[in-house]
């Protein structure tokens, strides 16, 4: 179309005048820039299109390089998991001197495998009132460390019960002159390692004066057994994991006036005294107090602790008789001394700066509808799990069953810890 407008302007034009060689040029210069401008264009297009290519090069490089790291990282991070420790797992379980124990064993075995089986199995299980004589852990794969009257440290279930005919009554006769101790269990397969182990007695030489019914005599034995575990080829904290029942119940109750508070409070601390005295000690050591306290941590007026004193304690004849002696004129003063004799060994404990694992939302560890079984951490390491093992059930009336089978009065309380 230019050419032609070109040809006919060119026609009609007069001679002589130069309008062909003008708009000629000018055209071809139209013609010719349009050309150089696509040039330009189509190599600002390579260069761009070059550039990109050498960017997605160095792209390239980097996410090689990227993979690298992360196939790397993944292979250490792997490595690390399988040298990591695992959880400590541990268990604290009242057997009640086998009081109410199942007289048909294989289902008494069976309930207790299920209990202490699973994907997430107990390391260490820690038994209080258990029977030097009778081991039924072994039979579901928890072998025997060490044991309180094996080591010369316990008495009888007689001696225990300070001869009570109740007491007595409610356990098989064959049981009666057996020896009751704490006992330390670790699970066959278990990839904890026992570098220690030991037993000590932490009850006083102190006599109980009778009285009001109550028999006058020793302070029952109180013994604590230990473990010093470590995971192995890592250089890891050592766990030292103590079991113990402390002095009370309702045999000890009827004299708690008789300096039991003090006695109460000085056995933990003998434990935890023994942790800091432990052999090759490393400041990042985990001490692990476990056992029956006889008590929930806080007592609340008008609660549970509150509600078995006014039930089976006040009207005690020989308490009474030692409130009297002692110049505890007044209800409330009463109280006040067996209050401060139930939350003595916690206050202890708090005093050292040691610290609880579960506290009340745990649930109910005794048949009573107390939470009197307890664990101690000498500092804090973060726990997994907490959770009750339902061995009993509640005794209180119309209470709903949490287990098919009793195996004891106590359920069983298993604790996850990450050392």
């Amino acid at each position: 179309q230019a050419r032609l407008q070109l040809l006919r302007a060119s026609a009609k034009a007069p001679l002589g005048r130069a309008i062909w060689p003008a708009r000629l040029l000018g055209l071809l210069g139209v013609r010719l820039g349009s050309l150089a401008c696509r040039r330009e264009m189509q190599m600002a297009r390579c260069e761009t299109l070059n550039a990109l290519a050498n960017d997605l090069r160095e792209v390239d490089k980097v996410l090689q390089g990227t993979k690298q790291q992360h196939d790397g990282l993944k292979g250490a991070l792997e490595k690390f998991i399988e040298v990591m420790p695992k959880p400590l797992t541990v268990v604290t379980l009242n057997l009640q001197y086998f009081s109410s124990y199942p007289k048909d064993e294989k289902k008494a075995r069976d309930k207790l495998k299920e209990a202490l089986g699973g994907p997430n199995p107990p390391d260490v299980i820690c038994v209080q009132e258990g029977l030097a004589s009778k081991d039924v852990l072994k039979e579901i794969g928890f072998k025997l460390m060490i044991c309180a009257g094996k080591a010369g440290i316990a008495q009888s279930v007689r001696e225990m019960v300070y001869s009570d005919a109740a007491a007595l009554k409610a356990c098989p006769e064959q049981y009666h002159d057996e020896l009751l101790c704490n006992q330390l269990y670790l699970r066959e397969g278990s990839e904890w390692e026992v570098e220690d182990q030991g037993a000590e007695r932490i009850a006083s030489n102190m006599v109980l004066d009778g009285g009001g019914s109550r028999v006058k005599g020793p302070l029952a034995i109180r013994s604590m057994c230990w473990l010093k575990l470590r995971w192995p080829g890592a250089s890891t904290p050592a766990a030292f994991v103590m079991c113990t029942h402390i002095t009370g119940g309702r045999f000890e109750d009827q004299y708690y006036i008789q300096q039991l508070a003090e006695e109460r409070a000085r056995q933990p601390e003998k434990c935890i005294d023994i942790f800091k005295k432990r052999k090759g000690a490393r400041d990042d050591d985990v001490g692990i107090l476990v056992g029956d306290f006889n008590a929930t941590e806080t007592y609340k007026v008008g609660g549970p602790m509150s509600g078995y004193f006014k039930f089976g304690i006040v009207n005690s004849p020989g308490v009474k008789s030692d409130a009297e002696h002692a110049g505890l004129t007044s209800p409330e003063a009463v109280e006040d001394a067996f209050k401060v004799y139930m939350v003595s060994p916690f206050k202890a404990i708090e005093a050292q700066n040691w610290t609880f694992a579960y506290g009340e939302e745990v649930g109910i560890s005794s048949g009573f509808g107390h939470l009197i079984d307890h664990m101690a951490m000498s500092r804090k390491v973060p726990v997994k799990q907490a959770e009750i093992v339902y061995l009993t059930n509640q005794k209180t009336k119309d209470a709903a069953e949490d287990t098919d089978l009793v195996i004891t009065d106590h359920n069983a309380i298993k604790v996850a810890f990450i050392i």
